[in-house]
């Protein structure tokens, strides 16, 4: 009995870990850059959306002026490529967003403030769809970079259990005296259920002038955005969704 104990613990062990890595792995999305003509017609024979439900919630950060953090989803019509499947955008705006003053032993310094990722639980996503109209489907992620709002591109985006990652490719900053504040470019994900509130967490740097790296520090601000509600077990399951 003793000699079989390592054999059988080493059984049991192998299987929580295998079972850990099915709960929880992590993804790397495939993410393309898109005219908003080209998605959009996705969705809607006029190659335009109307969003049917939409969110815009204030950034708490470490600035003066407005943050904001831009949601909304449309639904593909009846005989698109998208039809009946849910779109979800998101645009984070920095252009109202100015920077502040602080005195530091007598002298005026600038506190700067950038946001860094954001972080949101967003189900089973659709990967079946061909974004960028390259002939290949399996696109997850799309970014609007044409015909639409916005400067900041995605440098990387993973998904980790139900929760996706997204690190912008640059610091998305706000203004100052003599310019205006950064604005990401609409990005979406596809889902097949309904919108929901759900929670973001948005990381931010914040510290004194570019010189002063040991300055600086992070924060998170949690805030609502709209993403699919939880779908069930046979619809994160089917083919198509991630």
């Amino acid at each position: 009995m003793t000699g079989r104990m390592p054999v059988f613990m080493s059984v049991v062990l192998g299987l929580v870990l295998t079972t850990g890595c099915e709960v929880k792995r992590e993804i790397h999305l495939k993410v393309v850059n898109v005219r908003a003509s080209a998605i959009y017609c996705l969705f809607d024979p006029s190659c335009a959306v109307t969003a049917t439900d939409s969110l815009t919630t204030p950034i708490p950060m470490s600035a003066g002026g407005t943050s904001l953090l831009h949601s909304r989803t449309f639904v593909g019509k009846s005989g698109t490529p998208a039809s009946g499947l849910y779109g979800y955008e998101y645009q984070i705006d920095l252009s109202k967003a100015v920077e502040t003053i602080v005195d530091v032993k007598g002298v005026a310094t600038k506190n700067l403030s950038c946001l860094e990722s954001i972080a949101l639980e967003f189900g089973p996503i659709i990967d079946h769809l061909d974004y960028n109209g390259d002939g290949k489907a399996g696109d997850m992620l799309y970014v609007v970079t044409s015909d639409g709002p916005g400067r900041i591109g995605l440098r990387s985006v993973h998904k980790w259990s139900n929760r996706t990652i997204v690190n912008f490719d640059s610091l998305l900053c706000v203004g100052g005296s003599n310019h205006q504040g950064d604005s990401t470019y609409f990005f979406g994900l596809v889902s097949a259920q309904p919108p929901r509130s759900v929670a973001a967490s948005i990381k931010e740097t914040v510290g004194l002038a570019p010189e002063s790296p040991k300055l600086r520090k992070e924060l998170r601000h949690d805030v609502l955005v709209r993403g699919p509600q939880t779908g069930t077990a046979s619809e994160s399951e089917r083919p198509g969704s991630l």
